[in-house]
């Protein structure tokens, strides 16, 4: 077992786990104890403004720009949230049924299902490298447990336990970012901080550049930033169901409006701590450091918090519980949401059977939160053989968000679009998009990277014996998988001979597949035209069919005149 962590750290850890798992036991035998659909998967809509706020801030952190967050918030409170209310729906897809027809919301239903299915693989093992980093547990130990206090917290607690262990799990995700931020000011001063980064090119705050495969530029920011904003306060059902949460219309627009100012706040302290890090590792990344050489860079937030605050009582085992604190929120988040989708978008409509009561769909419900939570586990595999967390976000949770976003954009502000055409303008988006995806994954194109250097790693012989420590730590255990964990080896380097399309930065993805729905509209007018077209020859032959029935109807009331023939009777007077 790894020293990195004292045995204060470990029961640290250990009660964070039970805190969450005990809001579960909780709700579970307070208020309405669960017993019906809407308090398991509504929180029988009278959840307060704060709990909320904090929820949206601990379950979508991440792919948030600070330069789209405002106009992203108030075109969903003030475009889109009023027709939820309005239509006092369950789901956000069933808006999609009455605006379209059944088969859209069938398949933006089942898109959500699949893509929350790798989100829930993808949250359970990033935060697994970081606990493998500094604790010696297995990958598996660490998503096995993750998973089995979600799971048990969810399935007992419903919605409310969920938001409530949110609310305790952000603040913990928050303490690390603050104290990072914090520790690193005072270590090398702000100066010095602000002149290694910029020294660095880490202080670039807009780049112009119009180029599709530069990774982070002003544009991409911008519209990223709305896009992601719109993606989950619009059509993610585990953040829609937040916002029903709370009641009505104006509570969801404040705790809309308190969720993106915290996000805001958190986004300033994590690129404080990115400032931080690239300030202390500048001259020795630790990725590249012989005697550090970590598994991934993923790995890198735990190893600073060891490295500033391993002398200290309990702060390692609490900064390592705000970082896994993350995975919780999000999963349960993910396998509330999901199960809700089952039960209201496919069961519901479909299920005929009478002994299906609101009893029978709540027990079906919290087994099927049980049932997605081991689904995810067998995706796990997936997830490790990309070559970074950011890569496998982009292209597993992002593949088929901007098809989404895009029928929801017809839905709401088009009048003219209709099934038919909306269903294959989303095709031909989600088609492109995962071409592109699959493409990147495959030919793994040459990506610009800042930057980073060794030069500085001489290392006193304390500090080599810690990081040979993290050495022995990173590279005996057994990953999933050694690709995708060393990016530098991976790099293709007949980058020209890849399509062009192919090396589109991930954060485009999104973006350019909310475009492609746009064909839904061109779809929609030639269907409609067709239909307009059919109806009237439909029109004209029932129209020449009733005048012919008329006519024969006519002539069966009307006989017809007989021309008879004259007898000429001769009378013979004679």
């Amino acid at each position: 077992m790894s020293q990195l962590l004292g045995i204060s750290d470990y029961v640290v850890i250990a009660l964070v786990l039970g805190v969450s798992a005990s809001i579960g036991l909780y709700f579970r035998f307070t208020g309405g104890r669960q017993k019906t659909l809407e308090e398991f998967l509504l929180a029988g809509r009278n959840m307060a403004i704060p709990p909320v706020a904090f929820s949206l801030l601990a379950t979508y952190i991440s792919a948030i720009s600070l330069l789209g967050l405002l106009v992203g918030y108030l075109f969903c409170a003030y475009g889109c949230m009023p027709t939820y209310y309005d239509l006092n729906f369950s789901t956000t897809y069933e808006y999609l049924e009455i605006r379209f027809g059944k088969t859209i919301r069938n398949i933006v239903a089942l898109l959500f299902v699949v893509r929350m299915v790798f989100y829930i693989a993808l949250a359970l093992y990033t935060p697994s490298l970081a606990l493998n980093a500094v604790t010696g547990l297995s990958i598996w130990t660490s998503i096995l447990s993750l998973t089995g206090v979600c799971i048990f917290y969810c399935y007992l607690g419903g919605l409310k336990a969920v938001v409530w262990t949110d609310v305790f799990q952000a603040i913990l995700m928050c303490v690390p970012l603050i104290a990072i931020a914090v520790q690193g000011v005072l270590n090398l001063g702000l100066q010095e901080l602000y002149e290694i980064n910029k020294k660095g090119e880490r202080m670039v705050l807009f780049i112009m550049s119009s180029s599709l495969t530069e990774r982070y530029t002003f544009w991409n920011s911008l519209v990223n930033g709305m896009t992601n904003v719109f993606e989950s306060s619009v059509t993610l059902q585990s953040q829609v169901q937040r916002l029903l949460s709370v009641g009505n219309l104006k509570k969801a627009q404040w705790s809309l409006f308190w969720g993106m100012t915290l996000i805001g706040v958190f986004k300033i302290f994590a690129v404080f701590s990115g400032m931080v890090i690239y300030g202390m590792f500048h001259d020795c990344d630790p990725v590249l450091n012989p005697n550090v050489h970590l598994g991934s860079s993923d790995q890198i937030v735990p190893y600073t918090v060891l490295k500033m605050f391993g002398g200290l009582l309990f702060l390692p085992g609490l900064f390592v519980s705000g970082i896994f604190s993350g995975a919780l929120s999000s999963v349960s988040s993910a396998l509330n949401g999901m199960a809700g989708v089952v039960v209201e978008d496919f069961l519901k409509p479909y299920c005929q059977c009478t002994k299906f009561t609101d009893k029978w769909m709540t027990i079906v419900a919290k087994l099927l939160a049980i049932l997605f939570g081991g689904l995810s586990l067998l995706l796990i595999i997936i997830v490790a053989n990309f070559r970074g967390i950011f890569e496998a976000s982009y292209i597993l949770n992002g593949l088929g968000a901007g098809s989404l976003i895009g029928i929801y954009l017809l839905a709401l502000f088009t009048t003219t679009a209709n099934e038919p055409g909306t269903i294959i303008g989303f095709f031909v988006s989600f088609a492109f998009n995962a071409w592109i995806a699959v493409g990147a994954y495959k030919s793994k194109p040459k990506k610009k990277t800042l930057p980073r250097g060794t030069a500085g790693c001489t290392a006193t012989l304390n500090e080599k014996g810690y990081e040979e420590h993290f050495y022995l730590q990173f590279n005996n255990i057994s990953l999933l998988s050694t690709e995708g964990q060393n990016t530098t080896s991976l790099l293709n380097t007949e980058d020209r001979y890849i399509f062009p399309f192919i090396k589109i930065t991930p954060v485009w993805l999104v973006t350019s597949e909310c475009l492609f729905p746009s064909f839904g509209i061109v779809a929609s007018y030639f269907i409609a035209q067709d239909i307009e077209d059919s109806n009237k020859k439909t029109q004209i032959d029932i129209e020449m069919t009733e005048d012919k029935s008329n006519v024969e109807e006519k002539s069966k009331k009307t006989p017809a005149t007989v021309q008879s023939p004259t007898v000429i009777f001769s009378i013979d007077n004679s």
